[in-house]
């Protein structure tokens, strides 16, 4: 109630606030929208990572594996060799 400068009683309704409209939930909807897609992309971005470390180290196992399998074939064509050595010197003595 509000008294008029006349000394009446005015009798005033006030409204209930006004819900929010669309768009007002436009900034909201879409900061939303843009955290979710970054959240998406991070994850699968992480897991791309993993991924390939996860490759990486299956490479070095397998180069690692490789590099002893050579050192054992080198040192058996290295005692091949000396074999080979020894038998062509006795040959060679052998024939006058």
């Amino acid at each position: 109630m509000i008294e008029s400068p006349t000394g009446a009683t005015q009798i005033v309704a006030v409204a209930p606030p006004a819900r929010p409209g669309i768009k007002e939930w436009v900034p909201a909807v879409s900061t939303l929208a843009v955290l979710a897609g970054m959240l998406l992309t991070g994850g699968s971005l992480i897991q791309t990572v993993k991924d390939t470390a996860l490759k990486v180290e299956k490479l070095e196992k397998r180069a690692d594996l490789r590099d002893d399998q050579l050192r054992d074939v080198q040192v058996k064509i290295g005692g091949m060799d000396a074999k080979l050595d020894i038998l062509v010197g006795r040959q060679r003595e052998q024939r006058p």
